[in-house]
């Protein structure tokens, strides 16, 4: 807060020229930027009780409307038009940029990501009046990356080394890191994400602000507790879970997403009420890792929380209308088979995330479905061990158990009158239909991308049927598959 009044006096003092200014006024962005919410508010409105020109106000407005529109304040929108009233008076360069934050900011929190994305493609960080402002535009774009589902591009932007001189906002860039984690936690890269994450929290810099420290604190906890190391999950996430206020508690709400999961956690129900009220001030929270949506409802359902399961399943469908992408079609799909105990949502849910890099999205997907009393039994047995596979290839053992004891459930339990006679499938004859296409032509020596090509279907999906086939067959390698399938068809 003092920073910000020291900067706020230096700016109405004007001591410089137009370039001095523009770094005071990038200064001040930055300063906001590491604070708290509401610290930032204060102070960006106590800068603008000073005797400021109007080009400096124009930039304070839009700085304030920014920060506003990332947690969802209802005068949000009133601050956005007086922001663009002013910078129409001053044309400053400065306003323009966090006046074009501001409105990518509102778009994101409203679910709008096409429209984020054309806000931020329009802005060009590297004119030099935007150097300080560069990384800050480039998180932004990051995380509509992310949203929409565009994970080898969020990974090639984190990796890019802007040209000109080199960057004093290194805080703002451990946010390009942690962004990349959640990056990794999204695509089930997950012994990366906990890596990079504890390395990050465990180097002791004092360049990561709590806003970055909040989201490595929810990669972590994530990860371990998919790899069933749920007290150390714990330990990591109930300092982080105590009763912050609006707006300050929006940092947090990726973290408690991830404890939503735990029911040991304190207050889960408290818990899940207050980041269904912050998600629908904006849903900016789980933008970057989707599949935190479906949890809570998950959750939700299991409280017997009705209004909770309503609320979430109402923003997932929002943003989907919104962003008709289909990573978010298939999650609106997902949620409402979640919510109603639908297994023809939660199939079609499976089917769209087949087509998109969300790997742990869619073990969690096919667990649903295989946990759902409507599913088929063999249909439910073959989803659960699908899940399994793919668990165990994302590196999360924990959840991997999981699906397992419930693939054992199914197959030890006849789940309906029909199944009573049906012998218990095994070898070949346990893989599905798809499976079966895909294990006779890696059989008889078909590469997995001309496999692919083939079946009109993507790489990804080829070997993530693969690892199922060999879960189900109990098999390691191409050799054992030749075999297998050769015995089989004698």
């Amino acid at each position: 807060m003092e920073a910000l009044h020291v900067l706020a006096a230096e700016i109405a003092a004007n001591p410089g020229g137009e370039r001095h200014r523009a770094d005071l006024i990038g200064r001040l962005a930055q300063a906001a930027a590491l604070e708290q919410p509401a610290t930032a508010l204060a102070g960006l409105r106590h800068a603008l009780g000073r005797r400021l020109d109007d080009r400096s106000r124009s930039a304070v407005l839009a700085l304030l409307a920014t920060i506003a529109a990332r947690t969802g304040h209802p005068d949000t929108d009133a601050l956005l038009r007086d922001a663009g009233t002013a910078h129409a008076w001053s044309g400053d360069h400065a306003s323009a940029r966090h006046l074009a934050l501001g409105r990518a900011a509102r778009s994101l929190s409203h679910g709008d990501l096409p429209g984020a994305h054309a806000v931020l493609a329009a802005l060009d960080p590297d004119v030099w009046l935007a150097r300080r402002d560069a990384t800050a535009i480039r998180a932004e774009r990051i995380l509509v990356q992310l949203g929409l589902g565009r994970y080898q591009d969020a990974r090639t932007s984190t990796r890019e080394v802007p040209d000109g001189p080199p960057s004093r906002d290194a805080p703002l860039n451990g946010r390009l890191a942690a962004l990349d984690c959640l990056r990794m936690v999204a695509v089930g890269e997950l012994p990366e994400a906990a890596a990079l994450a504890v390395t990050m929290l465990g180097s002791g810099s004092t360049d990561l602000d709590r806003e970055v420290r909040a989201l490595l604190v929810a990669v972590i906890g994530e990860v371990r507790y998919r790899r069933g190391e749920h007290d150390d999950a714990r330990a990591i996430l109930r300092p982080c879970l105590t009763a912050a206020r609006w707006p300050d508690s929006t940092m947090w709400t990726l973290a408690c997403c991830v404890a939503v999961r735990d029911p040991l956690l304190s207050a889960p129900a408290s818990l899940l009420t207050r980041v269904v009220a912050d998600l629908h001030r904006s849903v900016r929270s789980f933008v970057p890792v989707p599949h935190f949506a479906p949890r809570l409802v998950r959750a939700a359902v299991a409280a017997h929380d009705t209004r909770a399961a309503d609320r979430v399943t109402e923003l997932v469908e929002l943003v989907a209308t919104r962003t008709p992408v289909p990573l978010w079609r298939a999650l609106a799909e997902q949620t409402r088979g979640l919510r109603e105990g639908d297994p023809d949502a939660l199939r079609s849910a499976v089917d769209g995330l087949r087509t998109t890099e969300a790997w742990p999205a869619l073990a969690d997907a096919l667990l649903d479905l295989a946990n759902t009393p409507g599913a088929r039994p063999t249909e439910a047995r073959d989803a659960a061990q699908e899940a399994a596979a793919l668990y165990a290839r994302i590196g999360a053992p924990g959840d991997q158990a999981t699906a397992d004891r419930r693939s054992a459930q199914l197959t030890a339990t006849p789940r309906d009158r029909s199944s009573i006679d049906e012998p218990a499938r095994a070898g070949i004859d346990a893989l599905t239909p798809a499976e079966e296409r895909v294990a006779e032509m890696l059989a008889a020596g078909a590469t997995k991308r001309e496999t692919a090509e083939t079946l009109f279907v993507s790489f990804h999906t080829v070997d993530t049927q693969l690892r199922s086939i060999y879960h189900k067959l109990g098999i390691n390698n191409r050799m054992q598959l030749v075999r297998a399938w050769d015995r089989t068809r004698r």
